[in-house]
This record gives C-alpha cells, structure tokens and sequence, in this order.
C-alpha cells in the first residue's frame, strides 16, 4: 500500500524529488520547452506505475503529445496497452458547453484519482494547459487553483498547471504563484525554481525540526549507549556471580582434581630420588619418573589455571575461540564432579568445525552450567548416568553443540519455561543459571534452546554462528 510520505520523482531535473500532494505550476515560453518539460514529468510517472492524465492545450497538441512520450519511452505501447495515460483536450476538460465550472472539474480530477487506486497504480500524476483561459474566466479559475492546492494535501496525486508566460502579466503571474507550492519557469536558457514565501517559511521551519530532532536523536542515542555499557556491565557481574557461585560448589572436586597430579609428582619424586640414591644410579628410570613429575605439575597448573580464568571479573575479551577446545577443559575440570556422583562423560566432537569468535571464559561457564545441570539432573536416578556432549557443523555453517543426560528431563510443557529468569526446579536453586546461559549465547548471536532426550532425559542445543558472522 502506498504511503502519503512517499517521495516520487518528478522528471524535471529543477524540481527533483517531491511528496504525495504537491501541487506547482509552469510558465513556459515556446511548446518546445513545455513538450520536452512535460514528456520527462509523465515518463518517470509511468515508470513509478501512476496513473497519468495529461489535458493538452495549444501549442502541443494530442497528437504531438502521443508521438513525444513514443518517442522517449521505449516500453510505451506497453503503458497504453494497460491504459496507463490519457490524454485529453484542454477545452473539453475545462469548458464543457463552453462554461467553466470549477466544481465538475474537480469532481473530474476526484475520479481519476479514485480510479487509479481502484485498479492498483499508486497514485495520479496529472497537468493540465491554460492557454485556452480568458480574462472572463480568471478569477473563477484562480479560485479553482486555490481550492486544488488546498485540497490536494494527503492525496495520493501530484498535479502541475503550465500557463505561457506570454499571456500573464504582474497581476496574474502573483495570483498564479500564490495559488500553487511553487513554480518554475525558464530563463536564459534553462528551468529555475519561483518558491512562495509560505513555502521557503514551510522549509526553513522543517530544517528548524530536523536539526531539533537530530538534536534529541544524538543526545538520546548517547543515552542509550551508556545504558548499554551500564547493562552490559550489569550482565558480566551477574554472570561473574553465577560463576563464582558454581566453582564454591565444586570445591571438593576441585580439591580432588589438584590433589591427583600433585599426589602422583610426591610418588613419582621419591622414585626418582630412589633410582639416583642406588649404588649404580639408573638414570633412565630416574629421568623417566622426573618427567612424570613434570607432567603431573603441568596438569595441576592448568587446573588451577582454568578455575582462576573462571573467578576473575573481567570485561569480555573477544578472541577467535575453539569449541571444542572449551568442551574439552571444562570435561577435565567437572570430571570430578561427575564421578563423584557416578556419571560417565562421553564426548564426540567433530574435527572440521569452524572456530567463533567469543569470550573465552563465557562459553566455558556456558558449558560448565549445562554439564553441572546434567549432573543435578541425574542424582537421584536409578540406572545409567551418562552425559554426551556432541559438536558438528549443520549444513548453513553454523556450529552446533549438544549436551544431553539421562536424568529426570524437562518439566512437562515448560521447555522454554526453563530459561526465564528465577524459574527452577533445584530445591536450592537461583533460577539465573540458564537464564544467564542463553544471553550469553545470543550475544555470540547463537541459540540455546532444550528438548527432550527419550527415552529419559534432557538435551540442550547450542547453534554458533562461524567467525565470519559472528560478533566483533
């Protein structure tokens, strides 16, 4: 549907872009410039599907009018195969019977209108030649102009009156421009713009309100920009709380997971003093067991490298990420967790997917939730207990990463539910978990979303747009 805001080309180079409802007027010196003028006013009206009505008057006739739009349309006979254009003679459509009524021509120009509409085109676009005007008849036709251009503010129509210059002395050239937005006429040799002085008063108080209103865009929109940065400060803390909160429930894992490695050096370090100590000293047994103890060292640093990662309050740090890489650190580190509560950790991940870009340690907290959630979900279940977390790239490139269970699942018909804010099954639960899970997700512009998993369980699906998407 079209709006009344539209702005449509006018075809004249002086006039340019105007909106429904304009209403301007013409003074022309020779029918060469009002044929040339009025043939590109009527060619970009039928290109932008309106309906045209062109009221001829000497010194262009039907005739030339015809052959001048053939002339410069290449696609014409196609407009008037589909009665796009009409053309009619000046005197039938202003005197009929010889008379001058101002009420029948407006009735005229109503229906056209409404025609147009009625079969689809997007408004009318019409002119119409005074040369047949007498002195008898100004003042009723001015009157008439004056009506047109009251009127035709909100209609889908855009009307221009030519009248020859020759014709108009000072008296009429002020009723005509008074009548009208504005005119144009041609002087030395090209087309210049005549505004009334309602019309510049009209421009220069919508200049007035555009710079006000980007005024009050540009402050408010600097507004929005600090709330954004309040929010999104608001967020990370919310999220370092979930954080913190989870690692204080793993803590006796976590004791456990450093205690191994740190164990297995203490073992591997007196075996090694043993092998030196002998009386042959076997120094490959001896290098072997201090490599153990290196190992075992890494492995205990890393640990306490990643559970530091996760306690720090930082601003997102956005980095070219590896999934499965996440996927895999965070198993190492809830593996505790898991066997403590007797659950298996199955992993399958895809070797070709493509990286995102993202914060690290959020998409690791992502992960630790879901995992720590399927654990929950799983400890007062009988049988198997088993979490898989599957990785794949989908057919429009996005990465895709499950994370089912065989725990007690979804509540019934509350799927979605399960991500609202404050919404928990947990006895003891916050219910911002999963809440916080999924904005972080969609602010790597993915999804999170959760199913079931039968038959007994929950699955939970993560799609990541690539790094050529993805946020910057």
């Amino acid at each position: 549907m079209t709006s009344i805001n539209e702005v449509r080309r006018s075809g004249i180079d002086v006039v340019g872009d105007r909106p429904w409802g304009t209403h301007f007027c013409n003074f022309y010196e020779s029918g060469r410039d009002l044929l040339d003028m009025l043939v590109a006013y009527f060619k970009a009206g039928l290109e932008d599907n309106e309906f045209c009505v062109w009221v001829v008057s000497e010194p262009v006739s039907e005739g030339e009018a015809w052959d001048g739009l053939r002339r410069a349309i290449p696609e014409f006979d196609d407009y008037v195969s589909k009665r796009s254009l009409e053309i009619f003679d000046g005197r039938d459509w202003y005197l009929k019977g010889g008379v001058f009524d101002s009420k029948r021509v407006m009735t005229a120009w109503n229906e056209k209108l409404d025609r147009a509409l009625d079969r689809g085109y997007a408004g009318l676009r019409g002119s119409g030649n005074t040369a047949w005007l007498q002195k008898k008849d100004w003042r009723a036709f001015s009157e008439y102009e004056q009506v047109v251009n009251d009127s035709i503010i909100g209609r889908l129509a855009v009307l221009l009156c030519t009248y020859p210059l020759e014709s108009c002395g000072a008296n009429e050239l002020l009723d005509v421009v008074g009548t009208h937005q504005f005119a144009t006429a041609m002087r030395h040799g090209r087309w210049e713009l005549i505004e009334t002085p309602e019309l510049k008063q009209a421009k220069a108080e919508i200049k007035k309100m555009n710079d006000e209103l980007e005024s009050r865009v540009l402050h408010r929109t600097k507004e929005l920009e600090a709330a954004n940065r309040k929010l999104t400060e608001a967020q990370a803390a919310l999220a370092h709380v979930s954080r913190v909160t989870t690692m204080g429930e793993l803590t006796a894992s976590l004791a456990h997971e450093i205690d191994q490695p740190i164990s297995a050096a203490v073992t591997n370090a007196n075996a090694c003093i043993r092998w030196l100590a002998g009386d042959v000293p076997n120094l490959d047994k001896a290098r072997a067991a201090a490599t153990r103890i290196v190992q075992d060292g890494t492995r205990a640093a890393e640990i306490i490298s990643r559970t530091r990662q996760l306690f720090q309050k930082s601003t997102p740090q956005w980095e070219l990420v590896d999934v499965n890489e996440v996927i895999q650190e965070m198993t190492v580190l809830l593996s505790g967790e898991a066997a403590r509560n007797s659950a298996s950790v199955r992993m399958e991940l895809a070797a070709d997917l493509p990286q995102v870009m993202g914060d690290r340690v959020q998409l690791q907290q992502v992960m630790m939730n879901l995992v720590m959630n399927s654990v929950d979900a799983m400890k007062d279940v009988d049988g198997t207990r088993e979490i898989a977390i599957q990785t794949q790239r989908a057919e429009d490139g996005q990465l895709l990463v499950s994370v089912s269970d065989t725990g007690v699942g979804l509540p019934p018909q509350q799927a979605d539910q399960i991500f609202n804010a404050f919404f928990t099954t947990k006895p003891h639960g916050t219910g911002m978990g999963l809440r916080i899970c999924r904005s972080i997700v969609e602010s790597h512009r993915g999804r999170l979303w959760a199913a079931g998993n039968p038959p007994r369980g929950a699955r939970f699906h993560i799609a990541l747009p690539p790094k050529v998407e993805a946020q910057a």
